[in-house]
């Protein structure tokens, strides 16, 4: 597509967008402003999350889902409350596999193996149950947002004992022992189901699948079931250093107890199989906070300069995904980000056109069980505010924190 095409759909797509917004803002369901397929026509796989910014909004499964639902858990009213009040938004990343435990998957069904009868009914929901992603990926995209699945790919090393015998068992019979290649195909079962409701698939844990040089073949296994998604696939991350030597944060302030130093995540493109960065901060247990000053004196201004990097050839969008709290997706955990910084990290990403979401959570309690934690949703819907207005206001500007310094300052 030449460029002058490339400016019009996206001049199209910005009025539309900003037309949907406005009559959120008058109180007109966005559902009736948006039609039920996407028409927007994007130039490569990924130009729609240039600018997007978006949240998570975890949906575990397996049996561990079952055991939610009979608990409380209102999948539905959350994803709801997130078409209501954060017409913004432009993308979500939700759940294909549990973040950690990857042998859950929220759908019971595979068009390749029958894995309640073949593997074990544990690692799936029930048929009552597996709708549930489906309706909640359909009310986002009917309000116009992308979908992108996160899938765990570390061939369910955890298992307990007993449940991987079973996943031994069943490749070793199938597949001729080739564990990779049963993998391979049951994941291929999953995206031929899930396709026509996902944009995007978000790989992690690949560093097994890196190792055993299996990793490009994955890769390709996804765009062939589902030609045209956007993929992001990182097993190895990428951070700032000087004459060879990575950058390191000695202290993070006055009130700064941790001893540890640690890198400063970088979101350069590390591969040209993959479309988008994984957006993963420096680790939380190496004693990086999610929103460290030293991502707002070197990351983001990386990002500004230039949100799209080339890799041997292959362009690839940056993305940032920002945990709300010192864990992920834990609602126990402590939240980390305010409305002024996390607006701040947004605001600066989506004028730069690249590409953040929040690692937001869904709560465990009480009547909000599966919405999005209240603290945490009153932060995003400050932020969606603020990006709906007209003109949009300025954020605070950055200050280094008192006392914040790198190694050798």
């Amino acid at each position: 597509m030449n460029t002058i095409m490339k400016r019009l759909y996206t001049t199209v797509f910005c009025i539309l967008f900003l037309f949907a917004c406005s009559k959120a803002k008058e109180g007109v369901k966005i559902e009736e402003e948006v039609p039920e397929e996407i028409i927007t026509e994007p130039t490569t796989t990924v130009d729609w999350l240039a600018g997007s910014w978006g949240v998570t909004f975890p949906i575990y499964g397996g049996e561990r889902l079952d055991s939610e639902v009979s608990g409380g858990y209102a999948y539905l009213n959350g994803a709801q409350q997130i078409v209501d009040e954060l017409p913004a938004v432009g993308h979500v990343i939700t759940n294909l596999t549990n973040f950690a435990k990857s042998y859950y998957f929220t759908l019971r069904g595979n068009d390749n193996v029958d894995i309640a009868t073949e593997i074990d009914e544990s690692m799936v929901p029930s048929l009552q149950n597996e709708s549930i992603i489906f309706e909640v990926l359909q009310k986002f995209r009917k309000a116009g947002k992308k979908n992108i699945l996160y899938i765990s790919t570390n061939y369910f090393d955890r298992l307990d004992e007993a449940t991987h015998q079973k996943w031994v068992n069943y490749y070793t019979n199938n597949f001729a022992g080739d564990e990779y290649l049963a993998y391979r195909d049951l994941i291929q079962g999953y995206i031929y189901r899930v396709k026509d409701y996902a944009d995007g698939y978000w790989l992690d844990t690949t560093a097994e699948l890196d190792d055993d040089g299996h990793i490009e073949d994955f890769v390709q296994m996804i765009r062939d079931a589902h030609p045209g998604c956007a993929i992001s696939a990182s097993p190895n991350g990428a951070y700032f250093q000087e004459n060879g030597e990575n950058i390191l944060v000695d202290s993070d302030g006055l009130d700064d107890e941790d001893d540890r130093d640690y890198k400063i995540v970088s979101f350069e493109g590390v591969n040209k199989y993959q479309d988008f960065t994984s957006g993963h901060v420096t680790p939380l247990g190496q004693g990086a906070p999610p929103n460290s000053w030293a991502y707002e004196e070197f990351t983001m201004p990386a990002m500004v300069a230039n949100p799209w990097d080339d890799y041997e050839g292959k362009t690839i969008l940056k993305h940032a995904w920002f945990p709300m709290r010192d864990k992920w997706h834990v609602a126990s955990a402590n939240l980390i980000f305010g409305t002024e910084d996390a607006y701040r990290f947004t605001r600066t990403l989506v004028d730069a056109k690249a590409g953040i979401t929040f690692a937001t959570t869904v709560s465990d309690k009480g009547s909000n069980k599966g919405s999005l934690m209240t603290e945490e949703m009153t932060i995003m819907k400050e932020i969606n505010t603020r990006l709906l207005a007209n003109p949009m206001p300025n954020y605070v500007p950055y200050v280094r924190p008192e006392g914040a310094f790198l190694v050798g300052e």
